[in-house]
């Protein structure tokens, strides 16, 4: 028959109760408590710890992107001044073999393109290729250097140099000097005009060993862009 406890081992047990209940509570959810809590009570998630961005990385991040390109084609047409007319052509508007004389009408394809920053000045090439109009078919090609700058803006400006060839009637070889300004009503489609300077050396004639051709042109048409994205 178990053993009955008495009324001094109840009143033992009960204080010994009391005493240890305060601190099972503390190690249960004191803890947790304290780890994140604000004066109202309410617990609030702890802040991400965040790293300071370094030099190098400002640097990584103002850079422009790697790998950015333009392309750009063009139609044009125009016409132009020779400063030299020793054969003395019809379209001669002086009195003299050296007067100024008009060139035929011509239409001018282009293709171009260019790497760099997109917000500052670009490098690359073109390749120009055109017929004349009227009179004998002449035909010429030049690829020469170009440097243009749009920045995002409704207009490109560009500068070109290089070579230029005549392929007809007679096979030709001289150097052109090109400045472009072009108008975009889109981002990509708009009104391109240029202003070209071109030098040939020609053939002998009664009164020069050597003839040179200096021949100033003009011309309006549209252009097409296309930008290549890294």
């Amino acid at each position: 028959m178990p053993a009955r406890l008495g009324p001094r081992t109840w009143l033992t047990a009960l204080s010994l109760g009391a005493a240890l209940a305060p601190h099972v509570a503390l190690a249960d959810g004191g803890t947790k408590r304290s780890e994140a809590s604000t004066d109202d009570g309410t617990n609030t998630p702890e802040a991400p710890k965040t790293r300071p961005i370094g030099a190098s990385e400002r640097r990584d991040l103002l850079r422009d992107p790697e790998g950015y390109a333009n392309l750009f084609g063009a139609i044009a047409f125009g016409g132009g001044f020779r400063f030299n007319n020793p054969y003395r052509l019809h379209t001669q508007l002086g009195t003299t073999a050296s007067s100024v004389s008009t060139t035929a009408p011509y239409v001018d394809f282009a293709a171009a393109i260019t790497f760099g920053s997109p917000n500052g000045l670009q490098h690359g090439g073109a390749l120009h290729t055109g017929v004349s109009m009227s009179g004998p078919q002449q035909t010429y090609l030049s690829l020469t250097y170009l440097a243009a700058y749009r920045a995002g803006r409704p207009f490109l400006v560009y500068g070109r140099v290089g070579p230029t060839m005549l392929l007809s009637p007679d096979v030709n070889l001289g150097g052109e000097v090109a400045g472009s300004f072009s108008y975009f009503f889109t981002g990509a489609l708009g009104l391109t005009s240029e202003l070209a300077f071109d030098l040939f050396y020609g053939a002998a004639t009664l009164d020069k060993k050597y003839s040179v051709y200096p021949i100033l042109s003009g011309q309006l048409g549209l252009i097409v862009n296309y930008e290549v994205l890294p």
